[in-house]
């Protein structure tokens, strides 16, 4: 497959990602009940953050691949690959997170039914496909494959310290994701850390089958 045929697809899945994406988080604020009480709590949840995040990074590939299609560039710069890294490594948290632990307690046809199939199957795997298989660039190497952590780190922080140190009864945060039932919020931290691990190290993997070390100048 051509550079410029992978562009295309690139530019579908990433546009489509990126559609239903905004439509799905549009049409939460006009959603109420008892995932979502308020406006605000919306973002509350990594699911609706790294969707948004994905998408967001997926628009800025979509920049390049039309300039590779201009015949301006003949692959997508690593500042940007790395960015979609980012975004694909939280979004497969969501689905490794829904398959492993929530759809076990909560049932499948309810977390991956109605927008919920968007956010937590379709767009993990529309962002994971179009950046193995379909956008240009170069290897990335171990050390800048890390810094995918960091939107997950500044989530579990963030949920950290407003679910189990400020607490809902203080302003802070119900346990969105009930990580902290009985007090367990270390089993899940430690469980979600190594999950996060290994989906950094198999996506990285995957997207490098094939990259060149170094792009053509």
């Amino acid at each position: 497959m051509s550079v410029k045929t992978k562009a295309v697809v690139s530019i579908i899945i990433n546009l489509l990602m990126a559609l239903i994406t905004t439509g799905v988080v549009i049409s939460y604020f006009f959603t109420k009940n008892f995932l979502i009480r308020t406006n605000q709590e919306i973002f509350y949840y990594f699911t609706t953050d790294s969707n948004i995040l994905a998408a967001l990074a997926g628009i800025v590939v979509v920049l390049y691949d039309i300039q590779i299609l201009r015949g301006k560039r003949t692959a997508i710069p690593k500042p940007a690959i790395l960015f979609k890294f980012a975004g694909v490594v939280a979004v497969m948290i969501v689905l490794m997170t829904c398959l492993l632990y929530l759809a076990p307690r909560f049932g499948f046809g309810f977390i991956f039914g109605n927008t919920f199939f968007h956010m937590h199957l379709g767009a993990p795997v529309m962002a994971f496909v179009s950046l193995c298989f379909f956008e240009t660039g170069e290897r990335l190497g171990f050390g800048e494959a890390q810094l995918a952590h960091i939107p997950c780190v500044i989530y579990a922080v963030v949920y950290f310290v407003m679910v189990t140190v400020v607490g809902e009864a203080n302003g802070g945060w119900r346990d969105l994701y009930h990580f902290n039932d009985s007090g367990m919020w270390y089993i899940a931290a430690i469980l979600l850390t190594v999950q996060e691990i290994v989906l950094v190290i198999v996506t990285r993997l995957v997207y490098n089958i094939g990259k060149p070390k170094t792009l053509k100048k």
